[in-house]
Parts: structure tokens; sequence; C-alpha cells
């Protein structure tokens, strides 16, 4: 394929990649406008952005198992269609239940598409340079798209109306359905359509533990993580995924082989996309209330206030991209990257009242896309590198699957623990409060139950509460500060440990070779020819030749054979 095609398959991914991220969040500015238009209760509201989230989280698997089967360019422009069709659904929604299963099937397509588009990447880019850089433009795009949802959905709120939040995926969609016409290469050997429905019940199990986990993770944010619905769910959830693990051990055609996890550079990525999204949407919800609630900001305005971190965060994806990523490996930016991010998120934990936005605020945000940077683009790159083709669909729909996991139980655990916080402030501070009432009342020589002295009572209540918030939201932040952490520690220590068996395994005594004779001068080229290839990989690819079962050819027939 030439360069011009090329940049054309790069231009329609990161599109749909943009909506796909986009539309996580460019959904949450514009529901207050959505629940007063149609009439939704509080109750109802959430399932706005619930719907989406469990259709997507749920079908992710499927939607790999599908592009597997139909092929790259049919489920690329199937996925689109369908994604378009539903927004345009949406936006001209009635009511709550025509809207919210608007957002179930646009879910269900961005399951397909998220899978099929890392899967297209994968195929297109192959050289190490070139895919270095695609996935680095791919990466920072959907690290960028939730900033840009908060931005766009405030300001097509404000501008317009709530249901072109909904309308803005058309003209996306279509764009890049008509890029992806013209520049996308054929199809190759499909899998016959009987095969669609093989290891049926290991698909079944996966689909439904991800489907549990994110509803868990949504019932925790609504009723709190001891409702007996949620420990339900969650409860279910993990057993379902036990079963999916054993099922996909025993079976002779599993929908997800486990040897896909056993390369280390393959493993980190998923165990940094998780960290990183949760790192991630925790942040976007605190600071998105933070800047509306306490410095008064507009959504629009909030929206412009995370440009800071996107700017950071695409700069560093690309010099990520073009010279961390070859010379030093997935395996110094997972864990670097998830150490910037606790740096930066520890920054932003020392917010205070009457706070500057430049004074915290802008040097957290800018440090915290430095660590994005560093991770996203990586992620996708490691995360499909090694791969067969017939399974590339599969691997971005685990990196999916992780992401989507990351930012529930990021926006669950976080938004659940300020909860408690402030409660438990405001119960703590109440009689304080009431002494300073007492105290303004007296000088102010009023009642409380006249105009000025209700005044005065108000103000200190919105006080409080205004001092209850960034008390909950600092102590979260530190909180997923630590997490973050932790998790680049134990990267860091797992790097540690895999170098040290890489230089042990180069110690030990290699036997002396059978004389050229007696193996033909043809074999001993192919030997060395091998060896000096291996000598050429980065490190990150030769970690994944330990893995023969996921390299087509003689390998993963006998791999296969085996199971």
């Amino acid at each position: 394929m030439d360069s011009r095609r090329k940049a054309l398959v790069l231009v329609s991914a990161v599109l749909t990649q943009l909506m796909i991220v986009l539309d996580m969040t460019v959904v949450a500015v514009a529901l207050p406008s959505m629940q007063s238009d149609l009439g939704m209760t509080a109750a109802q509201r959430p399932w706005v952005v619930t719907a989406y989230a469990l259709a997507f989280g749920g079908l992710v698997l499927f939607g790999g198992r599908v592009q597997t089967v139909i092929g790259l360019p049919i489920a690329y422009r199937v996925g689109l269609t369908g994604f378009a069709l539903a927004s345009l659904a949406a936006g001209l929604s009635p009511s709550f239940p025509a809207l919210a299963a608007s957002r179930a099937v646009q879910g269900a397509f961005a399951a397909l598409l998220a899978p099929t588009l890392l899967a297209l990447v994968n195929r297109v880019f192959t050289e190490p340079a070139e895919r270095s850089r695609a996935f680095a433009l791919l990466g920072s795009t959907a690290g960028l798209g939730a900033a840009i949802g908060l931005l766009l959905g405030g300001g097509l709120t404000e501008a317009l109306d709530w249901r072109w939040t909904m309308y803005v995926n058309v003209p996306i969609a279509v764009t890049a359905l008509l890029v992806s016409v013209v520049s996308l290469p054929a199809a190759g050997r499909r899998i016959p359509t009987r095969r669609l429905l093989d290891d049926a019940l290991g698909l079944l199990l996966g689909c439904g533990a991800i489907f549990l986990l994110v509803y868990g993770c949504d019932r925790a944010q609504q009723d709190g993580w001891e409702a007996p619905s949620t420990l339900s769910c969650l409860i279910c959830g993990g057993v379902l995924l036990v079963g999916f693990l054993v099922r996909e051990h025993l079976a002779t055609a599993p929908v997800l082989p486990l040897g896909m996890l056993g390369s280390p550079s393959r493993a980190g990525s998923y165990a940094a996309m998780f960290v990183s999204t949760f790192a991630q949407m925790g942040c976007i919800v605190y600071l998105t209330f933070y800047f509306q609630n306490c410095f008064g900001y507009s959504p629009m305005r909030t929206g412009v206030v995370f440009l800071p971190m996107v700017g950071t965060l695409t700069l560093t994806a690309v010099i990520a991209g073009r010279t961390l990523v070859p010379r030093f490996g997935a395996r110094f930016c997972f864990p670097v990257g998830l150490a910037v991010q606790a740096a930066g998120i520890g920054v932003l934990s020392m917010m205070s009242e009457g706070d500057a936005y430049t004074r915290v605020m802008l040097p957290g945000l800018l440090i915290l896309g430095v660590g994005f940077g560093l991770v996203l683009p990586v992620v996708f790159n490691a995360g499909t590198r090694g791969v067969p083709r017939e399974r590339a669909g599969l691997a971005s729909a685990v990196i999916s699957t992780c992401q989507q996991l990351g930012s529930s139980f990021g926006v669950a655990l976080l938004s659940t623990f300020a909860t408690r916080r402030a409660t438990s402030y405001l119960t703590e501070h109440t009689d304080e409060i009431r002494l300073e009432a007492a105290r303004r009342l007296a000088g102010a020589r009023v009642l409380p139950t006249s105009a000025q002295g209700r005044q005065i009572v108000a103000g200190l209540e919105r006080e409080l509460s205004v001092r209850a918030q960034i008390d909950a939201y600092s102590a979260g932040l530190t909180l997923l500060a630590i997490i973050v952490a932790s998790s680049a520690l134990v990267l860091a220590i797992a790097v540690v440990a895999m170098v040290i068996r890489r230089v042990r395994r180069r110690r030990l005594p290699i036997c002396e070779p059978a004389p050229v004779g007696s193996r033909g001068r043809g074999v001993v080229l192919a030997e060395q020819r091998a060896v000096g290839e291996a000598g050429d990989q980065p490190a990150d690819d030769r970690e994944d030749d330990e893995h023969p079962q996921l390299r087509p050819g003689p390998a993963a027939a006998v791999d296969g054979r085996r199971q």
C-alpha cells in the first residue's frame, strides 16, 4: 500500500477513535438539558450514560469475534454506518426509552468499531517507525477525546441544543466512512460464518462477566459499594470471569487464547490501559465538578481549561512514539508514564479554597498530560504487536475491554469516595458552622428567621458545602495518586525481574552445535539469519518470540492442535 493510502487509513482511524472516545463524555455535560427536555426522572438520567457503557463493555469481545469472521473492511464500514444511524436516532428521540435504546445501539456498534480500527492500523502499518507514529497519533486521540468531549458538549449545549451532542457523530462517521472507501485494503481470507459461534460458551461467559462488572460499577456509583445490587453484580461478574478463564484454557477453539496474555509487553499494556483510564476518568469527574462548582466555570469553559493537558499529551505522544519507544520499548514507558501520572495527580490533590487556576491546576494538568502521553500510545502499539492477523481483532478487543473497565471502576470508586468523604466532613463541622452562624447573626443583630438572617445562614451553608467538596476531591485525588504510584512500582518490579531473568538466560551454557555437514548448509544459513534478525528487533518484540503460539504458521497450528 502506498503512503497516500496509508495516510488516508490513519485519518479515518483517528476520526473513528475520536468519535468513540468523546461519546463517553460529550453527553455528560448535556444531561441536565436532556432531563428537562424529555421529562426524565433523577433515576432515569444516569441510564443515558450507562446504556452506552453496558453495551460497549458487554459486547466488545463479541465485536472482536465478528470482525475476525466478516473481515476488516466490512466490519469497519458496518460499524461506522450503524453508529451514525444510532446517533441520528438518539438526537431525534422523543422520549427517554427511545434515547436509552439508541444509546445502547451506539454502544453495540462502538464495541464492533473499537477492536476493528486497532486491528486495521495493526495490519496497515507494519514498519516499526511508521507503526510507532501511527499508534502515537491514535493513542493521543484516545487521551484527548475525553477532554474534547467536555468542550464540545458544553459548546453545543450552550450554542444549539443537547440533541447536537448526538448529531455531531453523524458527519464524523460519514467522513471516516467515505475516506475508508478509497483507502482500506482489500478483504483478506475470511473465516467461515459457521465459526462465528465457535466456543459460544466462552463468548457468553466473557461478555456476561464484563457486562456484570461494568453494571456493578454503575450500581456502586448510584447505591454504594455495600448495596446488595452492587455486591451481587460484582460477585457474579467475578465468578463468570473465572469461569471464562477456565473455559478458554480447556476449549479447542477458544474465543480468547490465553497465550495472548503471556507476552510481558502485552500483559503490561493491558494493565497500563486499565490503570491509565482509571486515573483519567477519575480525574475528569473530580475536576469537572471542581471547576464548575468552586470556580463557577461554564461547561464550555470547563472544557477549555483541560486543553493544556491535551497539549502536553499530544506532544509527549509524538516524542515517545518517535524516540522513546524504538529505543527503550514499553518496559520503560509504562512504569515511568504511570509514575508521572501519579506525580501530576499528587499536584492536583493540593487544591484548596480560593486557589487560582495557575497555582495548582495548570501545573498538575501539564504533568498529567505528559504521563498519559507516555502510556496511551504505547498501549495500542505493544498490545497488538506480534499477534497474527487473524487474532488482531481479539487483541484489540482486550485493550478496549481494559479501557472500559478502567473507566467504569475509576468513576465508581472515586465518586462514592467523594460522596462519603463530603458527608463525613459536613457531619464533623456542623457544630462549628452553627457557632459561626450564631456569631454572625449576633454581629448583624438580626434573627435567623429574618430575610438578612436567612441570607447569612444560606451563605454559611454554601461555604461549608464548597469546603466539603474540596476536602473530598483533595482526599480522592490523594487516594488515586497512591493507587497509580503503586501500580507503577509493581510494573517497575516486574520489568526488573524480567531483565534479570533474561540476563541469567543469556549466561546459560550453550550446547555445541552439530557439524555443518550433518545439518546441511541451508539449515545453518537459516539459523544464522534468524539470530541476526532477533538481534535487530526491539526488546519488546523479542519477548513475543517466547510465545510461538501467537505466531502464524506451523507453531500456531501445533499449539491449536494441542489445545
